[in-house]
């Protein structure tokens, strides 16, 4: 097994965080403070985790089964996050195992945890040194067969029909640059996207930096992230499990009232953490009215 497997999750996860910037959750990890990290970790059990990422939550959080876990997350000391974030900014090259597993959740680096990236890098490798030793076979064995064959007008052949493949191959790449240029002057890429009454457009940006507030284009978001009206008859939680929300909610710019979503994440407006919806808050300010 190689010496540095741990850097190399450490290199990996780190990678993925460049990358990860700019999706999902750029609103968090831009600027990765502890109490933006520990945000993203409500967001994301709140969208719900699969197993082994619960494993690795409860792990770094010393969470049990005592009490509600997300409440354990929201009562965790923000500061024990701050090692994860000085990494993430570069003031630091070395952290511990169990806090790269849980940067590879919030970047969503796979495979995670530690254990499974050391046995998926070993199949890796193993299937790495089986394919070229197929294809040293291969080569020796077809390497035998013409010379058997005196197959030289054969290779030949196959030679040319190869260099016509190139050429075509070529002429395709070509044209395709030349239809990329057409398709860049007269049918500029929507490249952002701004936030309109309740949803989000994908928009150019030259042409609305210094009229909106503009996002790094994320089509999940583009897609389904949605301002919603809600009533007495608004489904609030997954079979009406608590702990299941379909609803999360912020106050409005003028924070004069509550306004309410589909999807967690961050106010479009505002840049806050959206929060899941509760009992307290369904009763109080919606049915209420």
């Amino acid at each position: 097994m190689n010496n540095n497997t741990t850097d190399d999750y450490k290199t990996a996860v780190k990678t993925k965080y460049e990358d990860a910037k700019a999706g999902n959750f750029s609103g968090f990890l831009l600027k990765p403070s502890p109490a933006e990290l520990k945000n993203l970790c409500l967001v994301l059990f709140d969208k719900g985790i699969n197993k082994l990422d619960q494993e690795i939550l409860d792990r770094f959080f010393e969470l049990d089964d005592k009490s509600n876990k997300r409440k354990q997350i929201e009562n965790f000391d923000v500061d024990k996050l701050r090692p994860i974030s000085n990494f993430l900014k570069d003031k630091t090259e070395t952290t511990r195992v169990v806090n790269l597993d849980l940067m590879a959740v919030l970047v969503d680096f796979n495979p995670r945890p530690y254990r499974k990236f050391l046995t998926g890098k070993e199949i890796v490798k193993l299937t790495a040194d089986f394919s070229i030793n197929e294809s040293s076979k291969k080569d020796k064995k077809r390497e035998e067969t013409i010379e058997k064959s005196g197959g030289v007008l054969e290779e030949f052949k196959k030679s040319s029909i190869s260099k016509r493949m190139v050429l075509v191959v070529l002429v395709l790449l070509v044209f395709g640059l030349v239809g990329y240029g057409v398709k860049s002057n007269f049918f500029p890429d929507k490249n952002c996207m701004v936030w309109v009454k309740n949803h989000y457009q994908a928009v150019e940006y030259d042409k609305v930096k210094d009229t909106a507030e503009v996002s790094p284009i994320n089509q999940d978001v583009l897609d389904n992230f949605k301002k919603i009206t809600v009533s007495d008859s608004t489904s609030f939680f997954k079979n009406g499990d608590y702990n299941h929300p379909l609803v999360w909610y912020g106050k409005s710019p003028d924070k004069k009232q509550y306004e309410y979503f589909n999807q967690p994440g961050l106010h479009p407006e505002t840049g806050k953490t959206l929060k899941p919806i509760s009992k307290y808050i369904i009763k109080k300010y919606i049915l209420s009215k």
